[in-house]
C-alpha cells in the first residue's frame, strides 16, 4: 500500500498561492522562507487574480479598505505589462464613454498619456483602486464635469479619491500596529530577563526580581536555566 508523501515547501507554496496569495505573502511566516522564484510566482498569481476580478467583480460592492488589499498597479505593470496596461486603458475608455462629455479623450494617444500620468502620480494605487475610483467618477461622486473630461479632470478625481483613502489607511495601519504590540508583549513573557533587557526598553525598566511574579513570572525550569548561566558567567 502506497503511503502519501509529504508535499515539499515549493509545492505547498504554489498551492497556497492559488488560493490566498496576498494573505500568505504579507502575513505568513512561511513567506520569509520563499525563494525569489516563489515570490515572483505569488506576485504573478496576485496580479492575475486582480486582473480577472476586474472583469467579474461587482464594483458596487467594492470598499476602499478592500481595494487597499489589492495588487499595486506598478507591480502589476512589471509582472504583466501588456495585460495590465490593456486593463487600465479599458477602464479609462469605459469611463469616458459612460460620462460622454463634449470635450473628452477622443484619441488613443490621449488615453495612453492619461494612463501613464495617473500611474506616475498615484503609484500607491491598486488595480482595485482604479476600478472603484473610475466607478465613482461615473457616478459623479467627486462633482460634475461641466461637459469636460480631460487629463486634468482625471487627476483631480484621483486626488480626491486618494484623500478619501487616507483615513482608511491610517485605521488599517493603526490596527496593524496594535497587533504588532500585542504580539510583542506576548513574546516578552517568554523571554529570559537578561535577554529581554537587551532588545526591549520596557523590560530594561523592570527589576529582575519582578520577573519572578505576576504575568512575567518565570517557570521553575526557566529560573534554573538562568541561575546556571549566571554561575557559568562567574566562573
Amino acid at each position: 500500500m502506497n503511503t502519501p508523501t509529504k508535499p515539499t515547501q515549493s509545492k505547498r507554496s504554489t498551492e497556497v498561492s492559488q488560493t490566498d496569495t496576498k494573505a500568505l505573502y504579507l502575513n505568513s511566516a512561511q513567506a520569509a522562507e520563499l525563494t525569489p522564484a516563489e515570490r515572483q510566482t505569488l506576485k504573478q498569481t496576485s496580479t492575475a487574480n486582480s486582473l480577472q476580478n476586474l472583469q467579474e467583480l461587482d464594483v458596487s460592492r467594492l470598499t476602499v479598505a478592500a481595494c487597499f488589499e489589492g495588487t499595486n498597479v506598478k507591480t502589476a505593470l512589471i509582472v504583466n505589462e501588456s495585460a495590465t496596461r490593456a486593463a487600465l486603458v479599458g477602464m479609462i475608455s469605459r469611463c469616458v464613454d459612460f460620462i460622454d462629455a463634449n470635450k473628452t479623450l477622443n484619441e488613443p494617444a490621449h488615453i495612453a498619456m492619461t494612463v501613464n500620468e495617473l500611474v506616475q502620480q498615484f503609484p500607491a494605487f491598486t488595480l482595485e483602486d482604479w476600478r472603484l475610483c473610475l466607478y465613482m467618477m461615473a457616478k459623479e461622486s467627486f462633482g460634475p464635469y461641466y461637459e469636460r473630461l480631460k487629463l486634468a479632470q482625471f487627476v483631480d478625481c484621483f486626488t480626491k479619491y486618494d484623500q478619501l483613502k487616507q483615513p482608511v489607511i491610517q485605521t488599517i495601519r493603526e490596527n496593524e500596529r496594535k497587533d504588532a504590540e500585542r504580539m510583542q508583549q506576548e513574546a516578552m513573557r517568554h523571554l529570559k530577563p537578561e535577554y529581554a533587557t537587551q532588545i526591549n526598553p520596557v523590560a530594561s525598566r523592570v527589576h529582575p526580581a519582578d520577573w519572578m511574579a505576576g504575568e512575567n513570572r518565570l517557570t521553575y525550569t526557566e529560573r534554573e536555566e538562568m541561575e546556571n548561566r549566571q554561575k557559568q558567567s562567574h566562573e
